[in-house]
């Protein structure tokens, strides 16, 4: 009777874990979201800084200035929720110029907010190949798990990480591709990482509790629980694992 309450438990408990995967998949995509548009920010800052303020034979220039001006169209439509205005302009501009990196990623995004994601896997793929960048490998992912071909998403995070391993949400995004490839350790090793650059995230506690558990690592269990009952010492889910891993020890 023991091991069927133990399991129906452990059930619940990955149930009450995962049930926000899809949430945190997209807070995923907007952190990715607004650190690309920061990005592309600052390089067109840096461009108009280096752009002369007069120039007399400006055909050129003014070609570029022309896309600039669209560009900055195109994103005052996507913030106010005007995707297909958004499209015209950014897809205007990669008519003009078929390697825009900011296009581009704003084709990319556009198309991952609204749920395109064969489009935003072809935008980022193309990004990738002109620039590999870790923002767009993580956003190539994202696109990739969204049709649910783990593998390739798994490599797209893969290649971000190692260009970039800052990011909390990009190795907590490999863990759950890892998680649901049903790999274990993989999914433990980045998960661990992604905790250990998250120090407030419970969630990430609690899963990594579940994890040590059914790998017989009682006592890291028992360490990762506690932490959570310090900063929430209400928590029933977390005091009833504490009391099953001691249990078990």
């Amino acid at each position: 009777m023991l091991p069927l309450i133990v399991f129906i438990s452990s059930v619940l408990v990955l149930l009450y874990i995962f049930s926000n995967r899809l949430i945190k998949t997209r807070r995923d995509i907007e952190f990715q979201k607004s650190l690309a548009e920061q990005e592309a920010i600052e390089a067109r800052e840096i461009a108009e800084e280096e752009e002369p303020m007069e120039q007399e034979e400006p055909s050129e220039e003014v070609s570029g200035g022309a896309l600039r001006r669209l560009l900055t169209k195109g994103e005052m439509h996507m913030s106010r929720r005007e995707f297909e205005e958004a499209a015209n302009c950014f897809l205007a501009v990669i008519d003009s110029d078929e390697s825009h990196l900011d296009a581009l990623n704003h084709m990319g995004l556009l198309s991952l907010k609204i749920e395109d994601f064969p489009s935003a896997e072809l935008y980022f793929s193309k990004l990738v190949n002109l620039k590999k960048d870790p923002v767009y490998f993580s956003n190539l992912g994202a696109a990739l798990y969204s049709q649910s071909r783990l593998l390739e998403a798994a490599e797209a995070y893969e290649n971000a990480i190692a260009l970039d391993d800052r990011r909390a949400n990009r190795l907590q995004s490999l863990a759950q591709v890892y998680h649901e490839l049903g790999d274990g350790e993989k999914a433990l090793k980045y998960f661990e990482a992604a905790a250990a650059r998250k120090s407030k995230d419970n969630d990430l506690k609690i899963i990594l509790a579940e994890y040590y558990r059914q790998m017989g690592r009682a006592e890291e269990a028992l360490a990762a629980l506690e932490k959570v009952l310090e900063s929430d010492p209400y928590n029933d889910v977390v005091k009833k694992m504490v009391k099953e891993v001691k249990g078990g020890m």
